[in-house]
């Protein structure tokens, strides 16, 4: 009667451990999801911003582009000259190199000015960014010690079981322990993803 108590007792401790242990490997693993999430939603307001630019710049581009055509006509007829002196006149050719003689180039476009409203909502996704990596770190010690706990309450129950329980399905007790070691490993492969998150910067405002 003892003994069928304390198998009980094993059986409650090995999924109380395997329950406890997933929760704490998934619970780390929504952190970095929850970190990538606030990255990537700085990437999505960028881009939401750069679609809006494009809508309100198609008229400048167009001009543009229809400057760029007349550019290139030069550059192409400056070409053809400079390759009819060097078939005809090599040393005009080389004297124009010298001197550096080329068609100048368009003025440069200035950068659009971005509106307050978004390097806000930039500069509130960078500091979101900060508090969830030391969220995650500082809680990432825990859960890997509760982890660590599950574990150990697992793998001795588990253990006690395969020992002592003659009557009950070893192989049974052998598969929870090799799949509980999938589980095991997560916090462990956790520790790798702190090692790159610690190395992820923040996004940056612009």
């Amino acid at each position: 009667m003892g003994n069928e108590k304390t198998v009980r007792a094993a059986k409650f401790a090995a999924l109380l451990g395997f329950l406890v242990l997933l929760c704490a490997t998934y619970y780390l693993r929504c952190q970095v999801l929850l970190m990538s999430r606030i990255r990537f939603s700085s990437d999505n307001v960028r881009a939401d911003e750069a679609v809006k630019e494009m809508q309100v710049s198609y008229p400048e581009r167009l001009a543009e582009y229809e400057l760029q055509k007349k550019q290139y006509a030069i550059e192409m007829e400056h070409y053809k000259d400079m390759l009819e002196l060097y078939r005809t006149n090599y040393d005009e050719y080389v004297r124009r190199q010298k001197d550096l003689y080329s068609p100048s180039g368009l003025p440069r476009k200035p950068d659009v000015p971005r509106t307050p409203e978004v390097r806000d909502e930039l500069t509130r996704i960078n500091a979101a960014f900060r508090a969830q990596k030391y969220h995650y770190f500082s809680s990432a010690v825990v859960w890997n010690w509760v982890a660590c706990a599950a574990a150990l309450v697992l793998v001795a129950g588990l253990l006690y079981l395969l020992m002592f329980d003659v009557e009950g399905r070893r192989i049974f007790y052998v598969v929870v322990l090799l799949v509980s070691f999938v589980f095991m490993i997560g916090p462990a492969f956790q520790s790798i993803l702190s090692g790159i998150i610690g190395l992820m910067r923040e996004p940056g405002i612009y």
